[in-house]
This record gives structure tokens, sequence and C-alpha cells, in this order.
């Protein structure tokens, strides 16, 4: 855990300025979401910035290749699988903000 007299403590603006606002964000989000006092790990927050360069990297792959992926109509089993499990989510998401 973070404190002052231990040595280890980050203001927000020091966080951010060494792990981005987003790998801030994964690693709060992962602090702690028990009855348990947060507690902010920095390899949580250095494994989410890894995570965004790849998850980016890949991104950048897929455009440059997109000419060789598939086309045509989307109708083979997987296809309607997919839009299946899509279409529930958009329906269980619905009723969760209605609630």
């Amino acid at each position: 855990q973070m404190s002052k007299s231990t040595g280890n403590f980050l203001t927000l603006t020091q966080a951010v300025d060494k792990f981005s606002a987003d790998g801030m964000r994964l690693a709060l989000a992962d602090a702690g979401d028990t009855v348990e006092d947060a507690n902010f790990v920095e390899a949580m927050a250095d494994a989410g910035i890894l995570r965004l360069y790849t998850w980016v990297e890949w991104v950048k792959e897929m455009i440059a290749n997109r000419d060789s992926l598939r086309s045509g109509p989307a109708n083979t089993f997987n296809d309607r699988v997919f839009a299946s499990e899509m279409n529930a989510g958009i329906i269980k998401t619905e009723q969760n903000y209605e609630k």
C-alpha cells in the first residue's frame, strides 16, 4: 500500500505522468473490489500499458492487412452464433440500464 511514510506515495499527477491516464484507469479498476482497502499495484499499471500497446499494434496490423480479411456475406454458423451472442449482450445491457 502507498503511504508517505514508506516513500512509495504518488500524487495523481505523478502517477499519470508515470503510467498514463489509461494505465492508471486499468490499475485503479483492479485496485480493489472488496471491502478491504484499495491497493494500487505499479506492476498492474505497467501490465495495463503493455496490454494497451499490444492491442494498438494488433489494430495497426489488422488495418494494414484489411484487404486480406474475409469479405462477403456473413452467413456461416460461426457468424450466426456471434450475432446471436452480441444481440443477447445488447438486450442484457439494456435491461440492466433500465433497472
